[in-house]
């Protein structure tokens, strides 16, 4: 571990954290927000919310295979967490611009949710990109086409696996909220006097809490959005993936959009406004018009749109808001 790492949850008292809190979120976000630069001196965060429950049993369809979501989920996942290692990759140097966690709920519990790392970084919240790159509890070998100098050919690949496919219990979302909020502090502990970028939430599911009420879950989520850096405001994604025919509602930027679905209103009532910074991204990946707002929900996505989804709220090839924060020699 980095000196650069969140402070452990033993390392300060609930009172002492509280107080250093306060301090921290005493100091108001800039005229300019979401524009901090990403460097070993100042990373920014990722929490990833799963959905584990029963639910994510059903089939859905991902690169023309049939699998359930809890397997197209996890397949997801694990290239997300690969690209975040590569793009920190310099030589041999896998350098420090993300602190990153992955938080899981339903799976293992009716009623909490946990902390997914496992092996040696079992229990651990945050890890650094180079830990991660140690933390795969196990490598496939995938053979997949390439084209290479114009020429299409089989190579096999190597893919490191840091989520399973795991499809049990209830769906306790306002659990996994609640920690994320947990470690969201803890961390904006660990960086404060620095103009760091705020941390991204993103939680992925296929059905409604069933540890909360309406009420209940959105006041946590109003929590949670409501911590902030002096570069902004926490950032809240959520996206509902479902393979049924209804209709798909990407980035919205009213809620006259939702129609009368109420469980589109409730994910468009948890999720955040989206940065300026991120509209040309937004229209240009999903075809968009360009609007005036849009707000960081998708509801009855497939996986494709998944995918998408995640490119905008991590940094990716596609993502030229990320790029232009990032500073690879620094």
């Amino acid at each position: 571990m980095t000196d650069l790492q969140p402070l452990p949850s033993y390392a300060l008292s609930a009172t002492d954290l509280q107080k250093a809190l306060k301090t921290a979120l005493q100091r108001p976000i800039k005229d300019r927000p979401y524009s901090a630069q990403i460097m070993r001196q100042t990373p920014t965060a990722f929490i990833f919310l799963i959905d584990q429950s029963g639910s994510m049993d059903e089939r859905t369809t991902y690169r023309g295979q049939s699998l359930s979501k809890a397997a197209a989920v996890a397949q997801i996942i694990n290239q997300t967490l690969l690209e975040l290692v590569l793009r920190c990759q310099k030589g041999d140097e896998i350098r420090h611009y993300y602190d990153i966690a992955l938080i899981g709920y339903g799976g293992f519990s009716n009623e909490e949710a946990n902390l997914l790392w496992s092996g040696a970084m079992a229990g651990k919240t945050f890890l650094s990109p180079a830990e991660l790159a140690e933390a795969a509890i196990q490598v496939e070998e995938v053979t997949t086409q390439r084209t290479i100098r114009g020429r299409v050919m089989s190579v096999t690949e190597k893919r490191p696996i840091w989520l399973q496919a795991l499809h049990r219990y209830r769906t306790p979302m306002k659990s996994a909220i609640c920690l994320a909020e947990s470690l969201v502090e803890q961390w904006l502990v660990a960086q404060t006097g620095k103009d760091v970028y705020p941390p991204t939430v993103i939680n992925i599911t296929d059905g409604v809490a069933t540890d909360a009420t309406t009420d209940e879950l959105l006041a946590c989520c109003n929590r949670l959005k409501s911590l902030h850096t002096t570069d902004g405001h926490v950032l809240l994604m959520n996206i509902h993936v479902s393979d049924e025919q209804g209709k798909t509602i990407l980035f919205p930027s009213k809620a006259a959009e939702l129609g009368a679905d109420p469980y589109a209103r409730l994910l468009y009532d948890m999720s955040s406004d989206m940065p300026v910074s991120y509209h040309a991204d937004i229209a240009s990946l999903f075809g968009l018009d360009q609007r005036t707002s849009y707000v960081g929900m998708c509801s009855n996505a497939d996986m494709d749109a998944l995918v998408k989804f995640m490119n905008i709220g991590t940094p990716t090839q596609h993502n030229q808001h990320f790029a232009a924060n990032l500073r690879p020699d620094s």
